[in-house]
């Protein structure tokens, strides 16, 4: 955890994200197995509260006192007991003295999840195609209830810093709270199922799927609700 950038911010992609997402497919996947705009552009239009993005995000401050009146009292009250109560708003104050207001200026996409809801419950190469009329099972399949993860990636310069891990728990726990699906299905490269199982994922063998013209494993997680305490 102590690895873990400052400033991070996990939220839903969306079509606004779109360079930042095809930038970060093209670093950290082979060519053979990047989205293509086309794709990406798809399901951040359709489905974009089924892919995620990790960011990191830059700050500007400036002074809203005006904006915390209920902190700049109580700062006031703390001065009171034989000291002068300044107002907050001078320009003579410690900035310590002044409420903070922090605006985003700029986020920076370091990971990402990227996924459809799936004709049925493995991930088939059809699946991961864009709509055609002549394939039921291709493209986003808004009524089904299997998400199907189509990518998930770290920036290398981020690598093995467990961010992969937070970006899927987190996924994964806001899928099941929400109830968009039942299942989460994904394809993996041999040596990924071990990372893959620790965050709960079962192993199901080797995929049909040949995406990329290379060999991969079908993994599943159910999603189950939290229940209210």
């Amino acid at each position: 955890m102590t690895d873990f950038p400052p400033n991070l911010s996990i939220r839903p992609l969306t079509i606004e994200d779109l360079d930042q997402t095809l930038a970060l497919e093209t670093r950290g996947f082979p060519e053979n197995e990047r989205c293509t705009k086309e794709k990406l552009e798809y399901r951040l239009t359709v489905c974009p509260e089924l892919c995620s993005g990790l960011f990191i995000r830059d700050y500007t401050s400036k002074y809203s006192a005006i904006n915390l009146p209920e902190v700049a009292a109580s700062q006031q009250k703390d001065k009171k007991d034989g000291e002068d109560i300044e107002d907050v708003n001078s320009e003579d104050d410690d900035d310590e003295d002044i409420p903070i207001k922090s605006s985003v200026i700029k986020e920076t996409l370091i990971a990402h999840i990227i996924a459809t809801k799936i004709y049925s419950s493995r991930i088939t190469s059809q699946s991961m195609e864009l709509p055609s009329k002549d394939d039921k099972t291709a493209g986003h399949i808004e009524y089904s209830r299997y998400i199907g993860i189509h990518g998930l990636v770290v920036d290398p310069d981020w690598q093995g810093k467990n961010l992969g891990t937070l970006l899927m728990h987190d996924y994964i726990q806001k899928l099941s709270n929400q109830d968009l699906g039942d299942k989460v299905v994904i394809i993996a490269h041999k040596e990924l199922i071990p990372f893959y199982e620790k965050i709960g994922f079962n192993s199901h063998g080797v995929s049909e799927c040949k995406f990329g013209g290379v060999e991969w494993y079908d993994l599943s997680i159910d999603l189950i609700p939290e229940e209210d305490d």
